[in-house]
């Protein structure tokens, strides 16, 4: 059998179950999609944040004077948009609305990444929003510097003795924490080639749609079995319609599959 890309519902399966907390903004940062795992970071429902404005579902917080989530988070958005390469932001503090705070909103820290989603001519069609919840780390930071403060100089017995074993928890959680990164990293480079895709196969979905007059599964359908008659990737199989379809003159793209 001929190989094929995971469908448009594969790669929503693969997008909610990742443990990677993402969400998808179109060019005009409307939230267009967002995963469990961000929904539960954020301690909101994903039904709410779909079709708000990035900036309208995640404001400053207005009790803050210092506030500067959003404006960071606006310049790296806009690096992105503008290079069309992908930004990393240093750990931010960025409260999120609360319903059971007594403000409103809930102190959090996060790492946040922001990289570009490309459709098949290069240009950017969305961007991928994933962050890491730090909270608990800048706050066990916090209560390390404030011990540190407090603390006596041990004496150099004592010391030789509790350095050596928390220098071997601090290398063994450096060691999961890198294995970690590295395991997020490779589930979001998959999530951004799905993502792709995924805009491509769409495309041409509604390219077969309008030609033939048929429902969006009968025109994926189709798609599939010219993957099979060809023996080419379905996203090849799409990328090659769409470019068909903006450089030919007026006609049938498609032979007939029957």
């Amino acid at each position: 059998m001929a190989p094929r890309d995971a469908s448009p519902s594969d790669f929503e399966a693969v997008f909610h179950a990742t443990t990677a907390p993402l969400l998808v903004l179109t060019t005009d940062l409307v939230i267009s999609d967002v995963n469990r795992a961000y929904a539960s970071a954020t301690f909101r429902e994903r039904e709410e944040l779909l079709g708000q404005h990035m900036f309208d579902a995640f404001p400053d917080d207005p009790h803050d004077p210092e506030a500067d989530g959003v404006a960071k988070l606006s310049a790296s958005l806009g690096r992105v948009l503008r290079t069309g390469g992908v930004d990393t932001m240093k750990v931010q503090k960025y409260p999120i609305p609360f319903r059971d705070s007594p403000r409103g909103f809930r102190d959090m820290y996060w790492s946040p990444v922001n990289s570009p989603v490309t459709g098949p001519g290069g240009e950017i069609t969305a961007i991928l929003h994933h962050v890491e919840d730090v909270t608990a780390f800048h706050e066990d930071l916090r209560r390390v510097e404030s011990a540190y403060e407090q603390a006596d100089t041990p004496t150099p017995r004592t010391h030789s003795v509790v350095a050596q074993r928390r220098y071997a928890e601090h290398v063994e959680q450096a060691a999961d924490d890198t294995r970690r990164r590295r395991e997020l990293e490779e589930e979001i480079a998959q999530l951004q080639r799905a993502l792709r895709s995924r805009a491509v196969i769409d495309q041409a979905i509604g390219i077969v749609q309008a030609e033939r007059r048929c429902g969006p599964e009968d025109a994926f359908q189709l798609l599939v079995n010219l993957s099979q008659r060809t023996n080419m990737k379905l996203r090849d199989i799409a990328g090659a319609l769409v470019r068909l379809a903006a450089t030919a003159p007026p006609g049938p793209l498609l032979p007939d599959p029957r």
